[in-house]
């Protein structure tokens, strides 16, 4: 027998079986269980319950709700620290605006795995001044139904917040997920505070036709300058080895939009972008004020997208474009970036240094490798 722990205390842990005990805290973690066949009464253990939202009003901070297999009509909000677990499970938003939101620094350590989310008139999945979240392994299809355009559309009018929205929310993983035939992707944003130090990796991100497919874009204003790091900016964020082909827009998109926007210090490594409307990866600053200096595409993969109709003169395919309206971006680092089947490989404006350019490895089928202006 193990010194300081008495047979009473053995049966007692024993007993808890799925409830279990937290280590180093003594407070119990209990498993939920949503079935299509329960019965919304009771605490869920015992006998499943019949809705998420059911579960999750029960749960405690640290508890873990399993969702068997079917499909749940209904939106799912999260305010505390859970675990959801879907078992070929599906949330059909129709009817509502979002699929999951995770709102709160409550609900930090959220997790959320295995759902297929569809049909929310906004974000599949919204998570909102928050962090430390993992958002993986899940399928999110026909999400952002309203927009763009819809009055309900408050960010920015052409986008209703794509089909996985990350707002305000640091240190956290959207890894391993499918997100295809939304109107547009995964978004990370910076409206309440700073979106800094997320991994996004190994998604994939498909077919979201009227948008981009992962988009880092700071919608902070405040006149005079660009806001510092406690304050708000989309930084330090990597967006590594996914796949983002067949967009209406970027593949992979950072922007700043009005003055005081700061999308800056983000990787974006290793990922695969083909057959996007615009650039397979294109960096923009559009006012005054903004820092978007330090953006790092290295490693990509980039082969037959559109125009940047934003660019002056970029009016052919292109695999990469940088460009600032205003006051010129100090320094991007571009490069080891593999681009084929365009008409221009890298197209930059007011780009003052593009560190690496030629370590970019343009394929024959380019007609012109590089325009810098």
């Amino acid at each position: 027998m193990r010194k300081g722990l008495s047979v009473p205390a053995l049966v007692v842990v024993g007993m808890l079986g799925a409830q279990g005990v937290a280590a180093g805290h003594g407070t119990r973690e209990t498993t939920r269980v949503v079935s299509k066949s329960g019965s919304d009464s009771g605490n869920c253990v015992g006998a499943p319950c019949s809705t998420i939202g059911y579960a999750v009003a029960q749960a405690r901070d640290g508890d873990t709700i399993s969702v068997t297999a079917g499909t749940y009509a209904e939106s799912v909000r999260i305010e505390k620290q859970l675990t959801l677990v879907g078992h070929d499970a599906t949330i059909d938003a129709k009817g509502f605006d979002n699929g999951i939101v995770i709102s709160g620094a409550a609900a930090a350590e959220t997790a959320v795995r295995g759902f297929t989310i569809q049909n929310a008139g906004l974000e599949g999945i919204f998570a909102v001044q928050t962090t430390e979240l993992e958002i993986s392994g899940n399928t999110l299809h026909h999400n952002d139904a309203y927009g763009p355009f819809h009055p309900l559309c408050a960010n920015q009018p052409d986008d209703c917040g794509e089909a996985l929205h990350l707002q305000s929310v640091t240190e956290s993983t959207v890894s391993d997920n499918l997100v295809r035939d939304n109107v547009g992707g995964i978004l990370l944003t910076d409206e309440n505070g700073p979106t800094s130090e997320n991994t996004i990796d190994h998604n994939e991100v498909l077919d979201n036709l009227l948008d981009c497919g992962i988009t880092l874009a700071s919608h902070w204003f405040q006149p005079g300058a660009p806001a510092s790091a406690d304050v708000a900016g989309v930084y330090d964020n990597r967006v590594l080895d996914n796949t983002a082909n067949g967009n209406g827009a970027a593949g992979i998109g950072v922007f700043a939009g009005p003055p005081g926007a700061a999308a800056y210090d983000n990787l974006i490594k290793g990922n695969t972008a083909m057959g996007n409307g615009i650039p397979g990866v294109a960096i923009h600053s559009h006012t005054p004020f903004q820092n978007i200096n330090h953006n790092i595409v290295v490693k990509n993969r980039l082969a037959g997208n559109g125009p940047d109709d934003d660019v002056p003169g970029d009016d052919q395919p292109t695999g990469i474009s940088v460009f600032s309206a205003v006051d010129p971006i100090p320094e991007t680092i571009v490069a080891k970036n593999r681009i084929s089947d365009e008409h221009f490989g890298i197209f930059a404006v007011h780009a003052v240094e593009l560190s690496g350019l030629h370590s970019n490895k343009i394929d024959d089928s380019v007609a012109v490798p590089f325009v810098i202006g």
